[in-house]
């Protein structure tokens, strides 16, 4: 009999020898997992973009409940969020093709794309299953339809804080004309937990079992159910009745397949840091970013790839500094003004055409979301976090901020700070990969570096070793994961699941 050790050996080398055998199989195998998403379906060319889910997830889709919804709108008063909405679009779509049929459709009643978005649905083939592409006044002509004669089973508004109050009166005229069992359904792109106002025509619909919530974020579908949960328990009649409790909210994340994103190179310092936004102090804290910013550069100007002010009123490049100067982008719409000691460091981008938008945020290291306050992370979601991991480019985030998105609560699409740290100094340490600086800093005046706390010091050490620089295949799996939600959500909301 073979003693224990050679047993062992024997079972170590059987283990290692399937165990090859399976990754050689992997490795040749033509269905590989996330790639799937790189592919087209049969009979579609690759420019047309169209996803093709992998054989396990079209197995589960195929198992749930039949299809009910076909013609489709997409409508919106509102010039704003076509990135948003036309998102989702491409996800129905794909629901669409994968499908298949000639009775499907989805249609577009809205007001002319700004800044250029109508090159980006074109490119990325958002808007599949053509059909009409009317002003958003036209909607209701062809809501009056029955479904028979082509009228919409599903209204997929972009804005529903402006849509609904726009189109109430005319939807409920429109519901009582069509049959008993030939009527529409309505998806609320919303946007603001406290924008109420159109809140007050919720009843009527949900009454009717009729209307759901898209936000493109956790923290806003959690907030909605909170409050929805409140007003199921009412002591108005009017309130308790409707159903709240029993509304549906999904979140759909506007994660666009941007094409031919940089390959950046490495290693490489960072360099530029990019904040978007509408420049509103009430939004994003400039005001702190700049405050922090120098008072960080008089500290240590070389860090950053300055010269000291030395009588200057501006900070200059140092062209022998052995990394790039450090940049601040600011993207987005309005005016600030820069304090005189930035002039170099930050920069304006403003009113910028979608595709010049896509190429220079694309080309940055790293998103700072710079939040004011509370609002993102409660009642609103940015879009700027989704913009950023559709670019390939980590947004520096707290747990919390993690937590409140949701779909960004993984390694592979952020940078993760420690709350206590703030932004500027999060950004000094990931450039000069050394943060003893702001470990032996005492922020508090209360006598004890702040490094002196271990749980602090801990989480800025692992930030640190973590790094900024995310690696191409993580995206692309990370991307997958978030897609394949999209797609099981857009499933849902065409086949009346809850």
């Amino acid at each position: 009999m073979f003693s224990q050790p050679r047993l062992a050996s024997i079972g170590l080398v059987v283990t290692l020898v399937f165990t090859s055998l399976w990754l050689l199989f992997q490795l040749f195998s033509f269905d590989h997992g996330f790639s799937a998403w790189d592919t087209t379906d049969a009979g579609y060319p690759s420019y047309l973009n169209v996803h093709r889910l992998p054989a396990s997830d079209a197995e589960t889709i195929a198992e749930l409940p039949p299809r009910r919804r076909r013609i489709v709108a997409f409508a919106t008063s509102f010039v704003m969020h076509g990135d948003v909405y036309m998102a989702f679009a491409k996800t129905v779509g794909d629901a669409m093709d994968a499908e298949g049929g000639n009775n499907q459709t989805i249609h577009l009643f809205a007001k002319d794309f700004s800044f250029g978005f109508q090159e980006v649905v074109d490119q990325l083939n958002l808007w599949t299953h053509r059909g009409i592409r009317g002003t958003h006044e036209e909607l209701v002509e062809h809501v009056n339809k029955s479904s028979q004669d082509g009228g919409i089973d599903l209204i997929v508004f972009g804005t529903c804080e402006f849509d609904l109050n726009v189109w109430h009166n005319d939807l409920v005229d429109a519901w009582n004309l069509r049959a008993s069992d030939d009527k529409f359904k309505i998806v609320c792109g919303v946007h603001n937990v406290d924008d109420v106002n159109w809140q007050r025509h919720i009843p009527y619909w949900a009454r009717r079992n009729a209307i759901r919530l898209l936000p493109i974020a956790d923290h806003v579908r959690k907030t909605f159910a909170d409050r929805f949960a409140m007003q199921a328990e009412s002591p108005e009649p009017v309130l308790y009745t409707a159903g709240y409790d029993h509304i549906p909210i999904d979140v759909h994340v506007p994660l666009l397949d941007i094409p031919e994103l940089p390959i950046k190179p490495l290693p490489r310092h960072l360099s530029k840091a990019v904040i978007q936004g509408t420049f509103s102090v009430d939004r994003r804290n400039y005001p702190g970013i700049f405050r922090d910013l120098i008072t960080s550069l008089n500290e240590d100007p070389g860090a950053w790839g300055y010269h000291p002010l030395e009588g200057r009123k501006s900070f200059v490049p140092d062209a022998s500094s052995p990394a790039p100067p450090f940049q601040l982008l600011l993207v987005g719409s309005g005016w600030l003004d820069i304090p005189e000691e930035l002039a170099y460091v930050v920069t304006m981008h403003t009113d910028l055409r979608y595709n010049d938008f896509y190429k220079l945020i694309a080309n940055c290291d790293i998103v700072i979301p710079a939040f004011a306050d509370n609002t993102y992370l409660t009642v609103q979601a940015s879009s700027t976090v989704a913009l950023a991991a559709e670019l390939n480019v980590p947004i520096l985030v707290t747990n919390r901020t993690r937590r409140a998105y949701g779909y960004i609560d993984d390694s592979r699409a952020v940078i993760t700070r420690p709350a206590a740290m703030p932004e500027v100094q999060a950004l000094k340490a990931l450039r000069t990969g050394d943060a003893s600086a702001f470990l032996s800093s005492d922020p508090a005046d209360i006598g004890q570096p702040i490094g002196n706390l271990q749980p602090v010091r801990e989480a800025v050490m692992h930030m640190v070793r973590e790094g900024w620089v995310r690696d191409r295949q993580g995206w692309d799996e990370w991307k997958h994961g978030v897609r394949m939600k999209n797609r099981y959500v857009a499933e849902k909301i065409l086949r009346d699941m809850p």
